[in-house]
């Protein structure tokens, strides 16, 4: 029973003939006071028909890719991930793409080929692939299996450019999906350790619906902003949110290079400039004229008993200073810094009779002991005899028959 004067309004369709779920914030959100949805996001939700698909053959891959009729697509790609620094990145593992009736999620590491429907499907310049990042994704798809895409629509760039009263800031600043499903749709988008799992294994039940909900999300966001499209004035070129890669490079149809650039949009005024830090205190500069030496040593006074006492620091007139120069390498004991050693090395020249200051055996050394031989076990020099090491006086000749008092005698 209906109460009396109310009356039930029919709930609104989106462009597919689906009903649109009514939520608290089915309408744009004011600016600055989104509070944080506490619904998880699930694509039974807005469309319960959907089917989903998990499919890890080429043939199946290809006999469902047949069968897909519409122009618009969620589009997502997964891959495992890498936790070594520095290593190379694993290839593509997961293609998704979904829409209001199929979820596809393409297992390409399990297939014995890439699906050849798959090329065309991305290929196809009429069908449109819509993701957050697209940009990355479509490169690396390039990289790991030689596949370009056409019409592939950035989420981030195409919110900026139909609702650019609600996004302010750079053109290119990333929007990410999470953002945007709780901007539109007042729903949490679930992120966590599941991004980070094994995508090239069996996928589990719960990796596939994170991998369905990502790729229904970017449909779904799609389609809310470009229900917002035809208010905008002047009317957006494609080329604003829309690309296409040519053997990996991002591209326009016409084959120019392409880059997110919008003319029309509006970034907003400038953020305010960050405050400057506070400088940090200096320490108090130290007099040097007034310093005491590092020679200086404090005297020790004698207190009663010959006992050492040692005086008040007030009455120390010059005191020991502790010389800071526990960093410097040349720095011995209490004594001056060592002085930088700038002479150059000798030049290197060979012994020659020429050059006696750099020959080994000089000339006094040829005379008295002769040249230089083979080596032996024989010591170096010539031992010494009694007659070398006696003194000149033993040495004197003496008369014969006349000692040595006789002769200080005479």
């Amino acid at each position: 029973m209906t109460a009396l004067g109310s009356q039930s309004t029919p709930q609104p369709l989106n462009a597919h003939g689906f009903p649109i779920p009514v939520s608290p914030a089915s309408s744009q959100p004011p600016i600055n006071t989104p509070s944080e949805p506490t619904i998880p996001y699930s694509w039974d939700e807005w469309h319960p028909n959907v089917q989903l698909i998990y499919i890890r053959d080429h043939l199946e891959a290809n006999r469902e890719l047949e069968r897909l009729d519409s122009h618009v697509y969620g589009f997502d790609l997964e891959w495992k991930p890498t936790f070594v620094k520095g290593q190379a990145k694993n290839p593509v593992a997961l293609v998704q793409i979904a829409n209001h009736k199929t979820i596809l999620l393409l297992q390409v590491t399990a297939m014995q080929e890439f699906p050849s429907k798959l090329c065309e499907f991305l290929a196809n310049p009429n069908i449109v692939k819509a993701g957050v990042g697209i940009q990355g994704d479509a490169q690396k798809l390039y990289e790991d299996w030689g596949v370009d895409m056409a019409n592939c629509a950035d989420l981030g760039l195409l919110a900026r450019t139909v609702d650019n009263d609600k996004w302010k800031g750079k053109y290119t600043n990333p929007l990410g999906l999470a953002r945007l499903v709780a901007v539109y749709e007042d729903r949490m988008l679930g992120k966590g350790k599941i991004t980070r799992s094994n995508w090239e294994r069996v996928l589990t039940e719960p990796q596939q619906i994170y991998a369905a909900n990502d790729a229904h999300a970017g449909y779904v966001i799609y389609t809310r902003l470009m229900t917002i499209m035809p208010s905008v004035s002047p009317q957006p070129n494609l080329r604003c949110y829309s690309f296409d890669t040519v053997r990996g490079r991002l591209c326009e149809p016409s084959g120019a290079t392409w880059r997110a650039f919008n003319p029309n949009y509006d970034p907003g005024p400038l953020p305010p400039p960050r405050e400057p830090k506070p400088p940090k205190p200096r320490k108090p500069a130290t007099d040097t004229a007034t310093e005491p030496s590092n020679h200086a040593i404090a005297s020790i006074a004698r207190g009663p008993g010959n006992a050492t006492a040692l005086p008040a620091p007030q009455s120390i007139s010059n005191p020991l200073r502790v010389s800071d120069n526990r960093g410097n390498r040349g720095f011995r004991g209490n004594s001056s810094p060592r002085p930088p050693n700038h002479a150059q090395p000798r030049p290197f020249q060979f012994p020659s009779q020429s050059n006696p200051t750099f020959s080994r055996f000089d000339n006094n050394s040829l005379r008295r002991y002769g040249p230089p031989g083979p080596r032996t076990s024989q010591p170096r020099y010539p031992p010494t005899t009694g007659r070398e090491i006696q003194s000149p006086a033993a040495t004197t000749s003496q008369p014969s028959g006349q000692s040595s008092c006789e002769m200080n005698k005479s």
